[in-house]
């Protein structure tokens, strides 16, 4: 082998091999301070890709969670109205079926009428008024739609029609409704006759408000098993995601030993290669 001095290839072998190792070390040591893998697209181009990818699902799941569980607020309003009409109309068909007995008075039948208008005039108030984040519930017919999947497809929506309770009964609405709040005899019961007659008014509010609670409730088990899915899945992403992406503490820190001993080794090989170049001094002596 020839004995030269100006070009160390043994000093330049070990400069090169200090300086992937150093690479190395600093990788591991962004790796460590992120606690991500992936720091830069030179780390892992197809994994960053892959991550950023699972990212943009995991937000959608997180979103449609959002959404959903404002799904269930909204039905929870509504049920809570309707059960409270439910219970108005119910006291309403009992005061009805009083005001039915034959040995009561005119004067009788008035005091139990003016019960029911107040109970009809908070009936009427509770449909006009009940909202959520100023969209009506209960009348109006409007339908409100909820986005509950990561994608703007309709397969990912669940909607609730507003319930017309302010409609005619014949298209779904109450007998016990009337858009004046201050009116009386809606429900009238100012004689026995009208008090038979209401009796069978109220049966049929009473048919609708329970129809209309059973879809209500049938929309919010949608939302609650929809949540559980994009839980579920979003917790399955966010797993995988974490495969890909996070740092393996144990693995690097384990890299950053083995590196750390390297370059030492190749400061002292570098050491040593410089020092053997002194060799050839021996020979002009």
């Amino acid at each position: 082998m020839a004995l030269t001095v100006n070009t160390n290839t043994a000093s330049l072998d070990a400069q090169r091999a200090h300086s992937r190792n150093q690479q190395a070390v600093n990788q591991v040591l962004a790796q460590l301070a992120s606690g991500s893998r992936i720091n830069s697209a030179a780390d892992d181009p197809a994994g960053l890709a892959i991550t950023q990818g699972l990212t943009t699902q995991v937000n959608g799941d997180q979103q449609a969670l959002t959404n959903a569980n404002d799904g269930i607020s909204l039905t929870q309003t509504a049920s809570a109205a309707l059960g409270q009409i439910q219970q108005n109309t119910q006291q309403i068909q009992q005061l009805a079926l009083q005001a039915s007995n034959g040995i009561l008075s005119n004067s009788d039948r008035q005091a139990l009428q003016q019960q029911v208008d107040q109970l009809t005039q908070a009936n009427s108030q509770i449909v006009q008024t009940t909202q959520f984040n100023g969209t009506a519930l209960l009348s109006g017919n409007n339908a409100t739609t909820f986005q509950v999947g990561p994608n703007g497809t309709a397969n990912n929506q669940i909607s609730l029609n507003a319930s017309g309770l302010d409609n005619a009964p014949a298209s779904g609405g109450l007998n016990g409704y009337n858009a004046n709040l201050a009116a009386t005899h809606t429900i009238d019961i100012s004689t026995q006759a009208n008090a038979l007659n209401a009796t069978s008014q109220l049966t049929q509010d009473l048919n609708t408000l329970s129809n209309t609670q059973a879809t209500v409730g049938a929309t919010q088990n949608s939302f609650s098993a929809t949540i559980n899915n994009l839980a579920n899945t979003s917790l399955n992403t966010q797993e995988a995601r974490s495969r890909i992406s996070d740092t393996d503490f144990a693995a690097a820190t384990a890299a950053l030993a083995q590196n750390q001993i390297l370059a030492g080794a190749n400061i002292a090989t570098l050491s040593q290669a410089n020092v053997s170049q002194s060799a050839a001094l021996t020979l002009l002596r």
